[in-house]
């Protein structure tokens, strides 16, 4: 069942592949706008906010906190009030509570949104401490699995974060199939969305990212953009599917490592699985010295041996987690974040290492599909590894070599080339 709200204003989904001009259509649309016109844009990085700062016509403020003990929140709601345009993070903006979007509500803001939030993230505390709190009447759990706080004397210990999400409305409790409790989450506050005059979100396959399940869950409408380039300027087009782009471009400038009958070693071999380099894979596998030492060799001999670049050439990942224990040799310095997106910071990287295959988490996956919404897993795998491949190079339309040793991440990159997805 799907959680019902009121009527919202309009949401547009501006999905088009990375480095076709979402930003510099944001930055346009916001320099052509009337000055009356108030606007609220959040990124995920601080580089992106001085280009914000740096290349739009009108005054934007950054939340800051300051020595009398103001925080950022305190400042951003300051700032509202003032009705400043401002710009910030997605980290703050994560952080708003009832009072920011009571006066979001009394003002006529247009939000930009820089890239998917993180818009669920499960709490951490254990089953039994969940059971004991639903046994004693500490919480209840409605029927839409919303999570209140009963306690009322409750004044400070191990479950103050609890309360005070659960007193904010925003979390939600993931029961199995008898009913047992095995997980709650932060949710961001809906209502925030709600309380914009107009709301663009910059991303691409949005339908595969965990913010589209969480607008179906909460019954959120959203539109589809795409942004196309003339002579002049970037304008917004009726959305153009997936399966419609033109990727020839791309398929010509991404080499994908393939191995060689006359090589010794097989350095795909080692993502040879449907599940190869997954999380619970990886955990396996790095508790092994002798494959830890040929996993950082087989990265090794690709960017050394088979494309034979200098390692500032060079951008490779993994899970945080593992980033250690099968960091390449020479590479210590050149990690990307596997989640990296929306940056320009490694757009001179021609080789790409991916050492990694993506997932879901199961218990959010199966949380919102208790709420029947689902999430395509491909697809989420898929624009998670094509967000990452574009820090590199590719972005300004140069060659790239990438070694993707997992078959199931290598097979999706080819089926989006041959534009099968």
């Amino acid at each position: 069942m799907l959680l019902k709200i009121p009527t919202q204003k309009n949401i547009n989904i501006v999905d088009s592949i990375m480095g076709s001009g979402k930003t510099s259509w944001a930055i346009q649309y916001m320099n052509e706008a009337p000055t009356y016109q108030k606007f609220i844009y959040i990124t995920p990085f601080k580089t992106e906010v001085e280009r914000v700062l740096t290349s739009v016509n009108r005054d934007f403020k950054q939340p800051d906190g300051d020595s009398a003990g103001e925080t950022k929140l305190e400042d951003i709601k300051r700032l509202i009030a003032d009705g400043e345009n401002i710009v910030s993070t997605h980290s703050l903006f994560k952080r708003v509570d009832s009072e920011v979007i009571d006066l979001l509500d009394m003002e006529n803001y247009i939000l930009i949104l820089d890239e998917v939030m993180d818009v669920i993230e499960q709490v951490k505390i254990s089953k039994d401490d969940l059971k004991m709190l639903i046994q004693n009447k500490v919480i209840e759990v409605d029927k839409k699995g919303i999570v209140s706080w009963e306690q009322v004397d409750y004044q400070q210990g191990c479950f103050e974060k609890i309360r005070n999400l659960a007193n904010s409305g925003n979390l939600m409790m993931y029961e199995d199939e008898a009913s047992e409790p095995i997980a709650i989450y932060w949710t961001f506050p809906v209502e925030a969305f709600k309380s914009f005059e107009e709301v663009f979100i910059l991303t691409y396959m949005f339908n595969g990212q965990i913010q589209r399940a969480y607008f179906d869950l909460f019954g959120l409408n959203y539109n589809y953009k795409s942004v196309i380039s003339t002579t002049e300027k970037y304008k917004l087009s009726s959305y153009i599917p997936y399966h419609e782009e033109n990727r020839s471009h791309l398929k010509n400038l991404i080499n994908i490592y393939y191995s060689s009958p006359r090589d010794k070693i097989d350095i795909n071999k080692i993502g040879k699985k449907q599940s190869s380099l997954s999380v619970s894979d990886l955990k396996r596998k790095t508790s092994n010295t002798e494959i830890k030492k040929l996993m950082r060799n087989c990265s090794y001999n690709f960017y050394r041996h088979k494309c034979t670049v200098p390692t500032e050439e060079v951008m490779w990942t993994t899970f945080q987690e593992f980033k250690d224990k099968v960091t390449p040799s020479g590479l210590k310095d050149h990690f990307v974040s596997v989640n990296a997106r929306a940056t320009n910071d490694f757009q001179h990287k021609s080789t790409c290492i991916y050492l990694a295959n993506r997932y879901t988490n199961p218990v959010i996956k199966n949380f919102f599909s208790k709420h029947d919404v689902g999430i395509d897993v491909d697809l989420f795998a898929l624009s998670e590894l094509l967000q990452w491949l574009f820090r590199s190079r590719i972005r300004t339309e140069q060659y790239i070599n990438v070694y993707i040793p997992s078959i199931r991440m290598r097979t999706l990159l080819e089926q989006y080339l041959n534009n099968e997805i």
